[in-house]
């Protein structure tokens, strides 16, 4: 297996990730929780001038104003995290949100949160009292062991992506208790959930099982690379099996408790038919969902994830540069270190 392949894999696998009854509330019915000023910023006037968006623009180097000058591709303003909680309270749904940690330089290593920072992530989503289930994930054990110490009874999820001591091989249970102490459940890629022999090291492995046996719930999450969000996956990537939804349940014992899906509708129609055998995983909506024509991470997305079934929302979580206004910086939705890929200046 060509490691530029796995390389390529391991950039789109950090994309996914990451219950309770579903619910399709109407998120407009209700009224909008009050933040602290630093959580409704959104309101806050860009700075006058012309929009140039530079390349390699990152979110923690603007102020939040600064950020107000782009829209996302779909013509919304970047969404605040308290914005994000509001539609999900209104609509009584879950959430899991990633908290996402970026190095300061290419070569350097991830930068985590400021305390104060987990700590006003963690009473924004407190104030929210219709959340149907709040779940915690990261790639990081810093912020799990925060969440660990200061709110035991959310999930925390740690993230595994293609990467680790071995980058090829799948995630077990002694690696996630020396990388991730402080998690109680795991996320993994779908080409990962391994039972059998793994093509890149010709191993075998039994990683529904491994858990299982740990008492370790997982969630399964598909990105556009691995293929296989659908009920019947996709032909093998790079010689290892693509399973589907369904191919995820069929797998003995099954310890599968999330899947995280770009395909909240179909998902939902799946989660209702024979072949998800009447016990269908809890589905995360990833960033939204994959609705054509609707910008990930977007609050169009998340609504139209609302009325599809999703029954938790999954976002990513960044904090733009603090300012004398919001110490700790704004909590925003972006997956990526740079707004590039997403955002435009408006037209």
């Amino acid at each position: 297996m060509r490691r530029d392949l796995w390389a390529a894999v391991a950039v789109v696998g950090a994309l996914g990730v990451l219950g309770a009854a579903c619910s399709s509330g109407d998120e407009s019915a209700a009224t909008s929780t009050t933040a602290s000023t630093s959580t409704t910023a959104s309101t806050t006037t860009a700075p006058a001038g012309p929009c140039t968006l530079e390349a390699d623009t990152r979110v923690g180097d603007l102020t939040f104003a600064e950020l107000s000058r782009y829209q996302l591709n779909n013509g919304e303003p970047v969404p605040t995290f308290a914005e994000f909680l509001d539609l999900a309270d209104r609509a009584k749904v879950g959430v899991l949100p990633e908290i996402k940690y970026f190095p300061a330089t290419e070569d350097g290593d991830p930068v985590p949160w400021t305390d104060a920072q987990l700590a006003e992530y963690q009473r924004m989503i407190e104030q929210r009292k219709n959340l149907s289930s709040v779940l915690m994930g990261s790639f990081q054990e810093s912020a799990l062991a925060f969440f660990k110490a200061n709110k035991p009874a959310w999930p925390r999820i740690w993230f595994r992506g293609i990467g680790g001591k071995d980058p090829f091989a799948p995630p077990t249970v002694a690696e996630m208790k020396e990388r991730a102490p402080s998690a109680d459940a795991l996320g993994v890629i779908n080409v990962l959930y391994v039972q059998g022999t793994f093509a890149p090291d010709g191993k075998a492995y039994d990683v529904p099982k491994e858990f299982a046996d740990a008492g370790i719930p997982v969630d399964v999450w598909f990105n556009v690379t691995t293929k296989g969000d659908s009920p019947d996956g996709a032909e093998p990537f790079g010689g290892v099996p693509s399973p589907g939804w369904t191919g995820i349940v069929q797998l003995a014992p099954q310890n599968v408790k999330w899947m995280s899906t770009d395909r909240v509708a179909d998902y939902t129609a799946w989660a209702s038919s024979p072949a998800a055998g009447g016990d269908a995983p809890t589905m995360i909506a990833h960033r939204g969902g994959g609705e054509d024509g609707v910008s990930e991470n977007s609050l169009a997305a998340f609504r139209q994830a609302v009325k599809d079934g999703a029954d938790v929302l999954e976002t990513d979580v960044q904090w733009t540069r603090p300012t004398a206004e919001d110490p700790n910086g704004v909590p925003v939705l972006m997956h990526d270190v740079t707004i590039n890929r997403t955002t435009r200046c408006p037209a």
